[in-house]
């Protein structure tokens, strides 16, 4: 019984240079195509604050609240679920830290982490690694 059961365990898959090279090229290709400035906490704070102020409609993507997130998703080069979520308070950190990661080519190594590494490219185009504080 034992045997069987080694047998279905699936090697674990090693994580190559080119698996990262291909990410980094896709986050320069992100970086390249990103529009506007850059997303920073305060201006989700700022947002959001400026919603919550316009109209009391229960998050609801209508009149001002509208105006504001069309306005968040220009200006900054966002999705719209992005927007939506910022003007209605929600996931701040995650979005700052995606958009931060692509604007500095960062690769998450492994996310469920608490303490992060991250991969960035240097003057030479070799990596780096240094853990996330």
């Amino acid at each position: 019984m034992a045997n069987y059961y080694e047998e279905d365990e699936e090697p674990v898959k090693k994580k190559t240079k080119h698996s990262y090279e291909t990410k980094l090229a896709k986050l320069k290709e992100l970086r390249d195509k990103h529009k506007g400035e850059w997303l920073t906490i305060e201006t989700c704070n700022d947002y959001y604050n400026r919603a919550k102020a316009a109209s009391p409609n229960d998050c609801q993507d209508i009149g001002e609240r509208r105006k504001i997130r069309m306005e968040l998703q220009e200006k900054y080069g966002i999705a719209e679920i992005e927007a939506i979520n910022i003007v209605n308070g929600f996931r701040f950190s995650e979005y700052v830290q995606k958009y931060d990661n692509i604007k500095n080519l960062r690769i998450p190594s492994e996310p469920s982490l608490a303490d992060r590494q991250y991969i960035t490219v240097v003057q030479n185009e070799g990596y780096s690694f240094e853990e996330k504080d």
